[in-house]
């Protein structure tokens, strides 16, 4: 009998605990903690960990990420070149590779993201436009539209397994980066689809395992990309409940997240829940990466700024008498002047100057001339 009162007892708290809201952090204390706890990472085991780092505004420059590096796959690629961007570092020339033209060789003439064939799924074409947006490459557009006919008609867009609410918030990301005039209606019909697949309280159902961390922290970073504004003043809310509020239940005080179990750390929901949190209060990932890129663009830029050639004195000099042939001599002055404060400027630099010597003895010269006159005038 005890056993059975046991059993009921628990499966009747695990019931409530799924039905009553857990007390969640404010947004402020959310903030500040999914950043502490990231801050304690000294290394990345995926690309996704570093967008997080990065998205909740600390820095990763201080850590390596050549074992993240890879060119595999086109969408490895795209990530190598994102990655590389918020890392300070430059994909045009990382060790000596141009991972740039790598990845804007991926993009086939028809605009699908592959290294090899003119067709892929969203959820590859997607990372394809994310890197191309970030480099500012000419083929975005390309790739972008192609993204565009990959919609299902329902408004989903997914992978070989089926449409999927997490796919298509990146696509929703992706569009409102590139143009969000231009794709406007690929956009709205993309969110007609996430809003009908909600579960009443501002949970979005994915397919498979119905509101979970995941999926909600997905959703909010399209919609936070493509409108912040409209997230924070109850647009997207639901019979009163917020899509934000909801994905601050799956934190633990710590800053991490879980995805089954209260308490728990799940380091894959931990990841897109604090990249969430970073979208919130910062911005796309990916706009930052654009910023870091063309940052360290202008600076090689820079860099690269051809030296204005200082002539040698003498071919000053000729070139002055040249364009003196047809000149009267008062013509000749300003000319002269300038190949005179070109002969100053040298002689800072000058070390073997010895005009001062022949200057020093016509004064010596002069001075005995008139020591000799004078003794024969008082003699």
């Amino acid at each position: 009998m005890k056993k059975i009162f046991t059993s009921l007892l628990m499966m009747l708290m695990l019931i409530v605990s799924q039905v009553l809201p857990t007390a969640a952090l404010s947004y402020d204390e959310s903030y500040t903690s999914a950043k502490g706890y990231y801050s304690q990472k000294t290394s990345f085991n995926s690309f996704s960990e570093l967008y997080a780092y990065e998205a909740i505004g600390l820095d990763s420059s201080d850590y390596s990420i050549d074992h993240l590096i890879s060119t595999d796959y086109a969408s490895e690629i795209a990530q190598s070149v994102i990655a590389l961007s918020l890392h300070g570092d430059n994909p045009k020339n990382y060790n000596g590779v141009n991972y740039v033209e790598m990845l804007e060789n991926c993009v086939q003439s028809n605009g699908a993201f592959d290294k090899k064939n003119n067709s892929t799924y969203a959820n590859f074409q997607v990372y394809g436009v994310f890197a191309l947006y970030v480099v500012d490459s000419p083929k975005l557009s390309l790739a972008a539209d192609y993204l565009t006919s990959l919609i299902d008609d329902n408004g989903a867009f997914g992978s070989s397994y089926g449409p999927s609410l997490d796919i298509t918030s990146w696509v929703i990301e992706s569009l409102s980066l590139v143009d969000k005039d231009k794709y406007q209606p690929t956009i709205q019909r993309a969110i007609v689809y996430l809003q009908s697949m909600r579960d009443g309280q501002a949970g979005y159902k994915d397919s498979f395992s119905g509101v979970n961390v995941n999926t909600q922290a997905s959703v909010m970073t399209g919609l936070l990309t493509y409108d912040a504004k409209g997230v924070k003043a109850g647009t997207y809310n639901q019979n009163g409940y917020n899509p934000y509020d909801v994905l601050l239940k799956y934190q633990n005080t710590d800053g991490s997240f879980w995805y089954s179990t209260p308490g728990e750390v799940n380091d894959y929901a931990t990841v897109q829940g604090i990249q969430t949190i970073g979208y919130y209060y910062n911005e796309s990932v990916y706009q930052k990466a654009k910023q870091d890129y063309l940052a360290l663009d202008e600076v090689i830029d820079t860099e690269k700024q051809p030296e204005i050639e200082v002539k040698p004195e003498v071919e000053v000099e000729q070139e002055v008498e040249k364009t003196e042939t047809s000149s009267s001599q008062s013509q000749k002055q300003p000319q002269k002047e300038v190949v005179t404060e070109t002969t100053k400027q040298k002689d800072v630099v000058q070390t073997d100057d010895q005009s001062w010597l022949f200057e020093y003895g016509l004064l010596f010269m002069g001075s005995g001339i008139l020591l000799l006159k004078g003794r024969k005038y008082f003699e």
